[in-house]
Order: C-alpha cells, then structure tokens, then sequence
C-alpha cells in the first residue's frame, strides 16, 4: 500500500533530520528516500524549484519543502500530537530560537563535518557516495562525491566562517552552547518543558543530522552531554511526549542564557544584514519581484568576547519578518504581555523594529515583495 508521504532526505542532512523527527513524533504514514543523484538534479527541483532536501511528497501528489512551512502545513494536516503553542512569549521565543538555530548551526556543521578528515570518510564519501550513485562501483563513488563535494565546500566553508583563524572562537562559541543546553536538558524534556515545539526540531537539524552521527562531534562534544544526546535521541525517534510546556507562559531559566545571546548576538547580525540589502537593493536598482543573492558580503559580528567573521543569509531576514506576522496576530493583550517579558529581558523596543524592505520566501534566498 503506498504511504501517505515520501520524505526525500539524507539520514546526514541538517534539515532532513529536523524534518524526520518531526514527522516520528506526529506518527504519519511516511518512508524515508535516500536522494540520488536524478532526485537532486531532476525530481526535486522539478517539483520544488530548488536543489535541496528535504522535500516531501504527499499522496495527493503536493510537494513540500522549506522546514518551517513543512511544519506549519503537517500541522494543519494531522493536528495531534500537537507541537503547536497558544501563548505570546512562548511562541515568539519558540519561532526565535528557530530561527536562530536554523542560521548559527550552518557554519557548525559545516566546520565540524569538514574539519576533521574521519567525518569526511564516514558520511560524506561512504554515506554521500553510495546515496548519490548507489548503481555505481566505490572507486566511481568516490571520485564523483570527491570532486562534487570538494568543488561545493571550497567557496561554501570560508564563506561561512568555517576558517582555521576562527576555529578556536567557533568551537568556544558552540561548546559554551552545549553546555546550557546540557543543564537545560538535566532539568526539562524538551526546549519550553514537557512536550516539543519548533525550537526542539530546530535543535535537532544540527544535533541529529551532524553532531550526533558524525565522529568527531559525537565523541568530543555529545557522547560527553548525555542529558543532551538522549534528548537527541528521544526527539529524533519522535518519543510520545505527556507533559506540557511550562505554565503561565515561562520561559524556563536554564534557557534564558541562550536567549541572551540571541538578542546580543544574532539580532545585531540581522541589522547589518538588513543594511546589505539595502545596498543591493541600491546599487543593482532591483524592484518588486527580483530575486536577492542567497547571501550578503561578509561580516563581522558579535560572538561571547570576540568578532566571527561571515556570510549573513538574506532569507534569515524574511524569517525574521515572518516572526513579526505572527506577533501581529496576537491580540493586544497577548502583545502587551509579549511587550512586558521583552521589556524584561531589556529588548522593549523589538516589536517595532524595522527589518527592511518587505520581503517574500523565494526558494533557498528571499525576493523583493
């Protein structure tokens, strides 16, 4: 009998992953597809637009792709086990924390996966090869998965900060993070408590698809957090979840930490790179409907004591400004209550900021609406 959806998607994907755990937990009818490379170059884009997994095909014959907007469509399409979330903080924090995820955790997989030479061999030449062109023998394999991948990474790496000048701040940076998220997990099931929401697949995509299978990470940096790695664990299986999230709309305090430097951080990224689009915006004389380039110059920005140098994401923006669709949505006393915790946390001013000229989704990048 034919299932009900097909998830395209590498077992060593970022976003796959997220996506798998996803669908575990709401326990839909689905086969995992292992992408060769005809799915990559023709089945995928013919029916998304874009090179990419994951992608979804449903039995209705629609197609998916984009995580967030997987999500919100599974949501709508199997309402239970919901991962859904009726309070203003807690939601807005959620769809922050996926948003930031979704952007930090690129330049840590990428450095992690690349860097050390036993990841390479295990996923991206064993793993890669064999999925990419399972009908060819190994020594062809690996020639082609050599030369795709290393053409790929050779501009993909520096670009995202993946140098070795910044190894020592990057591998800083994200073991400070593990070990918040370790005490957190010492304490709560999932990110907001006892059940998952978006922030928790957020998390996974870096933590399934790369940190917890690849070698080096899983050794140094998860086998070391097992508070951490059996939530990985639990949450990519899709573990049935009986609590709820923390009453009266809390945010837990071990996740405050994270929550700081995501305003700290990230959010002055996302001001510089509100700034390069402007630029382009000037400088190519682009009007309503003309495509961004996928990613800015690169810039220098904040990270704990020091500076990190990479590529900002212009989509990142439109993420951002689909957070503020959302905020809209609530009602005026869902949003003084939102006003008051952002007060707390000394970021009153957020609900009106300004993120840019208005933007709309457009594959992997953003456009001009």
């Amino acid at each position: 009998m034919k299932q009900d959806y097909t998830l395209y998607g590498w077992q060593a994907s970022y976003f796959a992953g997220k996506t798998r755990g996803y669908l575990n937990y709401k326990g839909v009818d689905y086969i995992n597809k292992e992408i060769n490379i005809f799915d990559f170059l023709l089945t995928i884009p013919k029916n998304t637009g874009r090179k990419a997994m994951p992608a979804i095909k449903c039995k209705d014959g629609k197609w998916l792709c984009d995580t967030p907007l997987i999500m919100e469509e599974m949501e709508k399409r199997h309402p239970q086990p919901s991962i859904e979330i009726h309070t203003p903080v807690q939601r807005f924090v959620a769809e922050l924390f996926q948003n930031w995820m979704d952007d930090v955790g690129i330049p840590i997989a990428l450095h992690t996966r690349w860097s050390y030479p036993e990841n390479y061999e295990k996923v991206n030449r064993e793993e890669g090869g064999k999925n990419l062109l399972p009908f060819m023998p190994r020594l062809i394999r690996n020639k082609v998965s050599d030369k795709a991948f290393s053409d790929a990474m050779t501009e993909k790496l520096p670009n995202m900060g993946a140098m070795p000048e910044q190894t020592p701040l990057l591998e800083e940076w994200t073991s400070n993070i593990l070990n918040i998220l370790e005490n957190h997990f010492s304490q709560y099931d999932y990110v907001l408590g006892d059940r998952p929401t978006v922030a928790d697949y957020a998390l996974l995509g870096l933590m399934q698809g790369h940190l917890n299978r690849d070698p080096w990470p899983k050794r140094e940096w998860i086998d070391p957090r097992p508070n951490l790695q059996k939530w990985v664990e639990k949450t990519h299986r899709g573990d049935a979840a009986n609590g709820e999230l923390l009453a009266d709309d809390k945010i837990p305090d071990t996740l405050i930490p994270i929550v700081k430097i995501i305003f700290d951080e990230y959010l002055p990224l996302m001001y510089q790179t509100i700034d390069e689009i402007k630029l382009e915006i000037k400088n190519s004389s682009l009007k309503s409907g003309d495509e961004l380039p996928r990613t800015t110059e690169r810039l220098k920005f904040k990270m704990a004591d020091s500076q990190f140098k990479r590529a900002s994401f212009t989509y990142s923006v439109w993420r951002m400004q689909r957070l503020q669709k959302i905020v809209s949505t609530f009602s005026k006393d869902e949003q003084q209550h939102l006003n008051n915790w952002l007060k707390e946390q000394d970021q009153e001013s957020f609900l009106n900021l300004d993120f840019g000229p208005k933007l709309k989704r457009d594959g992997l990048s953003a456009a001009l609406s």
